[in-house]
C-alpha cells in the first residue's frame, strides 16, 4: 500500500511527464513547440490571414500573392492541414490546390490555382458529376493518339487539371466533354486522348492532368447543360476502342501516316491538318 509521501511523489512525477509531453522532451522538440506557437500567433495577426472553405469545411489559412494573378500560395496554421487536390472557396472564386510541399514540420504550404470551368459528365451509374477544374491551352502536348489515316493531328488541344477523388479516378481515354465559355452558343467538344493520373499525385492525394483534343459535336450532346453524350448514355458502356493506343511521338505519327498512304490507292487518300 502506497504511503502519502509516495502518492505525492507520483503526482509530481506525473505532472512533470505531462509538461514534457506538452513542451517537448528534447531541445529540438521544445524548439518545434515554441516555433509553432509563435508562428500561429504571427499568422493570425497577419493581413494575409483569411477565413476560407476547403472542400466545404471552414478553415483559417494564410494566402500570399505570387507573380501570377491566378495563382496564390496557401499556408495552414500550425497543427492544421491542407488537402492536396482540394477546392478552396476564396474571394468569390474556386481554387484548386495543385501543389503541396512535403516538408510540413511547422505548417502545410502549397500552391492553389484559380479554377475557370466546371467539368460535367455522366458517370457509369448514370449520376451527373460536376468538378471545378483549370482549363489551359494544350497545344504543346502530344495528343497520345495514332491513326491509320494519312495524317490526323487535332487543331485544338486543351489541358484540364482536376483534383483526384473517387469520381475523377474513373475518367479515361475516349471520354468526351463540352468545354467552352458559359455564354458561348458555339460550344466546343473535346475528347480525352492523354490521361496523366500521375501528374502531381503523392501518397494517394493530388491532381490529375488530362490532354483533350477537339472533336465534332454530335446530336447526343446537350449543349444547354454542357454535357457530352447526354442522350445516348448506357450503363457500363465501353470506351471507343480507337482511343486505347499509347502515346506516340510526332515522328511516329508521320511515319505511320506515310506508310498507310503508300498502301492506299490514290482515290481513297483523304486527310486533314
Amino acid at each position: 500500500m502506497l504511503t502519502g509521501l509516495a502518492v505525492i511523489q507520483m503526482s509530481i512525477w506525473d505532472d512533470y511527464e505531462s509538461r514534457r509531453e506538452a513542451y517537448g522532451k528534447t531541445k529540438r522538440d521544445m524548439w518545434l513547440v515554441q516555433t509553432r506557437a509563435t508562428e500561429r500567433r504571427r499568422m493570425l495577426d497577419s493581413a494575409s490571414c483569411r477565413e476560407v472553405q476547403i472542400n466545404d469545411v471552414d478553415q483559417t489559412v494564410c494566402i500570399v500573392h505570387t507573380a501570377e494573378m491566378d495563382q496564390k500560395k496557401i499556408y495552414s496554421l500550425p497543427g492544421e492541414h491542407l488537402e492536396h487536390g482540394g477546392i478552396v472557396t476564396f474571394a468569390d472564386n474556386k481554387w484548386l490546390i495543385t501543389e503541396m510541399d512535403a516538408d510540413n514540420i511547422i505548417y502545410d504550404k502549397g500552391i492553389m490555382q484559380q479554377c475557370n470551368h466546371v467539368l460535367r459528365w455522366i458517370s457509369k451509374d448514370g449520376t451527373l458529376k460536376e468538378k471545378w477544374c483549370y482549363v489551359a491551352d494544350g497545344t504543346k502536348y502530344l495528343i497520345g493518339e495514332r491513326t491509320r489515316e494519312l495524317l490526323t493531328i487535332g487543331d485544338a488541344r486543351i489541358a484540364v487539371t482536376v483534383g483526384k477523388d473517387a469520381d475523377t479516378i474513373e475518367l479515361a481515354r475516349g471520354l468526351r466533354f463540352l468545354i467552352d465559355d458559359t455564354d458561348s452558343e458555339a460550344v466546343l467538344a473535346y475528347q480525352i486522348t492523354k490521361p496523366n493520373k500521375m501528374f502531381n499525385v503523392f501518397n494517394g492525394k493530388g491532381v490529375f492532368r488530362f490532354i483533350l483534343n477537339e472533336v465534332q459535336l454530335t446530336p447526343n450532346d446537350n449543349k444547354e447543360l454542357r454535357i457530352a453524350d447526354f442522350y445516348n448514355w448506357k450503363p457500363g458502356q465501353e470506351l471507343d476502342s480507337d482511343h486505347k493506343d499509347g502515346d506516340y511521338t510526332v515522328a511516329e505519327i508521320v511515319n505511320a501516316a506515310t506508310t498507310a498512304a503508300s498502301e492506299t490507292p490514290d482515290d481513297d487518300k483523304k486527310g486533314w491538318l
